[in-house]
């Protein structure tokens, strides 16, 4: 979609008649406008801009202010400052006040247009992507540790959307005037989209609470809550993943709990993999025989009595988190889910065990979380 600059001046006769000599680069950009920085922020809320030109001295709103709501509610749209009352330190306090460009007046459509360009070059000089796996690309740009602006496009053009990471992190979101989690559980929620990014991030501070995949798994919640037609024929298939640790030799790549000496559990011919979460040692096991008491029992007989182990108990709970991380595994084609670190903080931290229902191992926050790991696994 071509970018849409938008140009702002109380001078309603110079903004006409630059607007029309504008018109000649419509190939590169097209232009809108308004008449004071009020007037900016409501057009900016109701259509999608790329860049704001924006007068220094206006009345209502003017460009300083214009500027700063700018840089606080669209963190990722560019601004050039315009003036005719050129003074000493003004180009220095609009650079510090967050301006991407400063211009003196008068200046010609071409001056103006060639800022424009170089402007909206920065935009996307990390390059663009066309019908990706959003969730896919978004954990590459986590484990690089990335600084960059996402803007991202829907199938439907009329839907774009920001992410911002810093390190890796995502920091924030916006879908039009929206801000924060909302913002990002709806973008996050789009498949096949349109990626263009920028090598860099307008965000310092985190905006959001949680990191990127509990904010992707709470996505694709909203996601499968909102789709009325449901494909029970894909959603049975096997989604793999591990965690924490890699599948040692001979072990199934069924997700759960490691089987328990079954032939057919080894076996490629053996019977079919099961959805997420339920193991083949769960089926095969004897109906007085809980998945807790199982995992009790490989961990007394890997390390005896644990230090640091406060509790072992099922919880039907995990049953979502397991399965949704057991479909991002899948774009990575990875190996069967065997178990889920959880790290609560001051309150301990966890281990999930895959089965019907999940396992709990509750530890103490000094305790190994890899001991404990290699020994249910």
């Amino acid at each position: 979609m071509k970018p849409k600059v938008l140009l702002v001046d109380d001078d309603a006769a110079w903004l006409k008649t630059m607007q029309k000599e504008l018109e000649k680069y419509s190939g590169a950009f097209s232009v809108i406008s308004a008449y004071d920085g009020s007037q900016a922020l409501e057009v900016m809320a109701s259509d999608q801009v790329s860049l704001v030109v924006s007068d220094l001295r206006m009345p209502n709103i003017d460009g300083f202010e214009l500027l700063n709501q700018v840089l606080h509610k669209y963190p990722d749209i560019p601004v050039i400052i315009i003036t005719a009352y050129d003074r000493p330190k003004t180009r220095e306090v609009v650079f510090k006040s967050g301006a991407d460009d400063y211009m003196t007046k008068p200046f010609t459509a071409g001056e103006l247009a060639e800022k424009i360009t170089g402007v909206l070059k920065k935009k996307s000089e990390g390059g663009s992507l066309h019908n990706v796996s959003l969730e896919t690309f978004l954990q590459l740009i986590e484990m690089e540790q990335q600084n960059c602006t996402l803007r991202i496009v829907d199938k439907d053009p009329s839907r774009t959307g920001v992410l911002f990471f810093r390190d890796g992190e995502l920091m924030g979101a916006r879908l039009g005037g929206r801000l924060g989690l909302e913002a990002a559980y709806e973008i996050l929620s789009w498949s096949g989209v349109s990626v263009s990014i920028e090598n860099r991030c307008p965000i310092k501070e985190k905006q959001l609470e949680g990191g990127l995949q509990a904010i992707l798994l709470d996505a694709m919640r909203t996601k499968d809550e909102s789709e009325e037609d449901f494909n029970s024929e894909e959603e049975s298939e096997t989604d793999e993943i591990m965690l924490d640790s890699p599948v040692k030799e001979g072990q199934s790549s069924n997700p759960g709990v490691e089987a328990t000496g079954s032939d057919s559990a080894k076996s490629p011919a053996g019977p079919r993999p099961e959805p997420p979460g339920i193991s083949q040692s769960a089926v095969n096991r004897p109906k007085d025989s809980s998945p807790a008491a199982v995992v009790s029992e490989k961990l007394n007989s890997a390390l005896g009595d644990e230090e640091g182990v406060e509790d072992i108990y099922e919880d039907p709970e995990w049953h979502y988190l397991i399965e949704r991380a057991s479909r991002i595994g899948k774009n990575f084609e990875a190996g069967g889910l065997l178990a889920v670190y959880v790290n609560k903080g001051r309150k301990g931290h966890c281990v999930i065990v895959p089965g019907e229902p999940a396992s709990v191992i509750l530890m103490s926050p000094d305790t190994s979380r890899d001991r404990i790991i290699d020994a249910v696994i």
